[in-house]
């Protein structure tokens, strides 16, 4: 029976010791939340610098568009370096984000973008994971919903 103890009080301590899952959900929650907020921010700023640094160093990076899924960072930040085209206005709503499994939040907003006197809509998408302490898009997309020009 002596055994018993210091295992039950092992498991009592490990229990009280660290956040709950419900503690990690919220934080991580909020965590990517200010991500996904920076990301945008970077484009309103036409940070291309910026943008990128938010974006998951690794060939399987994910970028997904209404004609195309690439892969891949390398391609992905050399093209966004070479370009020089930002929207003319994006207007993006408040991301609505879900906690899918530790260090891993889906996000999505719903966006207007303004660009050379055209109009788009839809949807944008983020796959978020935790990497050390910060937050990478792993998968990106955009959904447009409609042409408005």
């Amino acid at each position: 029976m002596r055994w018993r103890i210091p295992a039950v009080l092992a498991v009592a301590v490990m229990g009280c010791g660290g956040p709950t899952i419900e503690a990690r959900r919220e934080q991580e929650l909020q965590e990517a939340e200010l991500a996904f907020r920076s990301n945008v921010a970077a484009i309103h700023r036409r940070d291309a610098e910026g943008y990128i640094a938010h974006y998951l160093d690794s060939p399987a990076l994910v970028i997904a568009g209404a004609d195309s899924l690439r892969r891949g960072f390398l391609a992905f930040a050399e093209a966004r370096r070479a370009s020089t085209e930002w929207p003319d206005t994006l207007i993006a709503g408040n991301p609505t984000v879900v906690w899918l499994a530790p260090g891993v939040v889906y996000g999505a907003y719903p966006y207007t973008v303004m660009q050379d006197g055209d109009t788009a809509s839809g949807w944008s998408e983020r796959v978020l994971v935790k990497t050390g302490g910060a937050w990478k898009v792993a998968v990106t997309s955009r959904i447009d919903r409609c042409r408005c020009d």
